[in-house]
């Protein structure tokens, strides 16, 4: 089983403000008003930036405007639809986060190939501390799951092999647990 972390690092002015307008000019010339309009980015200003796991590892991007990981320093991340707008909350002093996805690889076809990643909703993740402290998330449907974590160093348990990882205090890691592979005919 094969697994990916990476620590996300935003700088406040990493994405120009003008950057933002045009994508959102970009997005009003296509009639996708909503995403703009109080949407995605509806009081996120300028520091608040998108993942999309791409079936393999977390990428940054909005992708196809599926589901994405909105990550924002000193914030909980959330997991984002369309034009969902719920807030984000601070995190606590002293934590950081991890934000994930429970997927099964899907591989295989006799009369069409077929591949890709099916979300593993449901999956129970174990993230274990150094000290032995051990704190619990269950995916929701759509795989994807967050936990706020005091900084430090924890292994994460899905349904595969653990990963290393390290909570740094206002940042979130980002992680793919790959739970299985089915094989399909």
């Amino acid at each position: 089983m094969s697994s990916r972390v990476y620590e996300v690092n935003i700088v406040p002015h990493e994405v120009p403000m003008k950057l933002m307008f045009l994508f959102c000019l970009i997005l009003f010339s296509l009639g996708m008003t909503p995403f703009c309009e109080g949407g995605m980015f509806r009081n996120l200003g300028h520091s608040a930036h998108p993942w999309q796991f791409n079936g393999r590892e977390f990428v940054p991007g909005a992708g196809d405007g599926g589901m994405v990981v909105l990550v924002r320093d000193g914030y909980l991340p959330v997991v984002r639809t369309g034009a969902d707008s719920a807030p984000l909350t601070p995190l606590p002093t002293g934590t950081g986060a991890i934000a994930g996805i429970c997927y099964v690889q899907v591989t295989g076809g006799k009369l069409a190939s077929q591949s890709g990643t099916v979300p593993e909703g449901g999956c129970r993740v174990e993230v274990i501390g150094a000290s032995g402290v051990a704190w619990h998330a269950t995916a929701e449907q759509n795989g994807f799951f967050s936990l706020p974590l005091p900084a430090g160093t924890y292994e994460v348990h899905g349904a595969g092999s653990p990963i290393k990882l390290t909570v740094t205090e206002g940042r979130t890691a980002l992680v793919a647990l790959r739970t299985g592979k089915r094989m399909v005919d």
